[in-house]
Order: C-alpha cells, then sequence, then structure tokens
C-alpha cells in the first residue's frame, strides 16, 4: 500500500490548487499543504512553488510524478497477482488510427488463448495519457507526437502519414503542393489527437495554418472522416492503413511535406507493461 502522501502530491499535480486538492481528497487545506512539505523535506528539493498568485510544478515534480506513476503501476500488479486469477486480463488503450486499423489482427491471434481476456479504450492521445497516469491502462499504442520525457516507450512501427481524398479527386495519386490544397475542404481529427497534433506542425512549419484553407471541419471519427472524403467534398490528412481501408479512396503527396509517424507502446511501468504487450504483439 503505498503512503497518502503520494495520492496527495498526485492530486495537487494534477489540481494545481491546495483547496481544490484538498476538496478532491476530503482533507483540510493546511493537510496538504503538510504533505507536500513532507515529501519536499524527504527529497531535499521543491516541488510546487508560486510566481506571484500563479502555482506551478518544478522539474523535480515532474521527475517525482514520473516515479510515483510507475510505483501505481506496480502496486496495480501485487494487487492482481494476489487475486490468482486463472484468465490473464490486459487493459490497453490505442489511438484511434492504431485501434481501428492497425492492432486487430494481433488482438485476434491474443484472444485465441481461451485464458485470455482485454478490454480494449480507443480515445485520442490526450485522453489516454491521463488514463495511463491513473494506472486505468497497462499500456497505450499511441500515433504521433507526446511527452516521451513523462512516460516509458519503445517503437511499435512506423507509417506514412498522406493526404486522403476520393478516387475521383483531382489530387487522386499526385503530388500537389501545400498551397493547392488551401482551396480544398479540409477534415481534421478532434484536439487532442495525435493525427491532428501531427498535421498542425507540418502545416505551421511551412508558415501556414488551418485557418488558410477553404473551410476546416472537425470530426472524431474515423468512419464518419472517411465517408465525407469518399464523396470527394473534402480530403483529409492520415496514416496509410486508413488509406487503403475504403476502395473510394486514394492518397496524394504534398510536395517538400513528407512525414512519418511512429507507432509507440507507452506505459509508466517497463517491465510490467512489456510482459503484456509481449503476450500480444
Amino acid at each position: 500500500m503505498l503512503d497518502n502522501r503520494i495520492y496527495t502530491f498526485l492530486a495537487l499535480y494534477d489540481e494545481m490548487n491546495y483547496r481544490k486538492t484538498a476538496e478532491r481528497l476530503n482533507m483540510t487545506q493546511p493537510g496538504v499543504t503538510q504533505h507536500i512539505k513532507y515529501l519536499e523535506s524527504y527529497y531535499g528539493e521543491k516541488l510546487f512553488e508560486y510566481n506571484g498568485r500563479t502555482l506551478s510544478r518544478t522539474i523535480y515534480a515532474e521527475m517525482l510524478k514520473k516515479h510515483f506513476d510507475s510505483m501505481l503501476a506496480e502496486e496495480k500488479a501485487v494487487r492482481e497477482s494476489f487475486e490468482k486469477k486463472e484468465r490473464v486480463h490486459i487493459n490497453i488503450g490505442a489511438t484511434k488510427t492504431v485501434g481501428e486499423f492497425v492492432i486487430a489482427s494481433q488482438i485476434c491471434r491474443y484472444l485465441e488463448d481461451d485464458s485470455h481476456s482485454l478490454d480494449l479504450c480507443i480515445e485520442n492521445t490526450e485522453k489516454l495519457l491521463q488514463m495511463l497516469e491513473r494506472s486505468e491502462l497497462d499500456f497505450a499504442v499511441i500515433e504521433g507526437v507526446f511527452d516521451k520525457s513523462k512516460y516509458g516507450y519503445h517503437l511499435f512501427k512506423k507509417e506514412r502519414f498522406l493526404g486522403v481524398c476520393a478516387k475521383t479527386h483531382r489530387f487522386a495519386n499526385k503530388t500537389v503542393t501545400l498551397e493547392e490544397t488551401f482551396k480544398e475542404d479540409l477534415i481534421v481529427r478532434e484536439k487532442g489527437s495525435g493525427t491532428r497534433f501531427l498535421l498542425e506542425t507540418a502545416v505551421s512549419n511551412r508558415g501556414f495554418s488551418f485557418s488558410d484553407y477553404h473551410r476546416c471541419t472537425s470530426v472524431n471519427n474515423f468512419s464518419v472522416i472517411c465517408d465525407l472524403v469518399a464523396s470527394n467534398n473534402a480530403i483529409t490528412f492520415a496514416y496509410e492503413p486508413i488509406s487503403i481501408c475504403r476502395d473510394a479512396l486514394a492518397c496524394f503527396r504534398v510536395e517538400d511535406m513528407e512525414i512519418k509517424g511512429e507507432f509507440n507502446f507507452v506505459y509508466c511501468n517497463h517491465r510490467i507493461a512489456k510482459e503484456k504487450i509481449d503476450l500480444i504483439f
């Protein structure tokens, strides 16, 4: 069982407010302060500090957060081992490209063993990382960009990131300039999505933004995106597995914007995650 002061630290790290942390933990505000001061004394470093009236985390708080997240994963694994279950159960998170288009065959193979079961949560990058930190997932498979300083990770595979349009679209199987794409309606994923961040970064590196497109629509479902693109009314950008999921879709490339995105296994505790990753992948 972990020390309650660890949970106080993690709550304050999330809330960044002593009063809200006290309410969340059903504690007094001085009690929260006492727990944090104890940890600062124990580790010999300041964890939180005020700049005016704004509370901020120090670099030592970031380091401690990563360590405590790993400890939470270990604690969960110990509790599970005491239950002595005959079945092997894994909680997996996956971003939408990975969950819907990439890992189905590996999961099917894993489930061929009757003693195996799993829960698969398909969400955007931001929400999956939050779930990892709360020990709600054993690991996640995440496409694109995330803060690698905060989590353990290793590469699953790399995929090309391409323009996608209808087969009847004038861009189909061609190479076009970025400026040419601005005349089109663009469909992107919601904020917090790794796919959206990857495209936003690539466009901004060229000195432009989504506002340069004729119209930009946000949709958080790839099936709907594919329907809209296949109807020849819009374009999108996505990883290659999506572009081949329907006969009505085709790819196009943008000059001087070759992108390869990473799919990574992401976790808080390498030892625990590796055992479960190896069972499936």
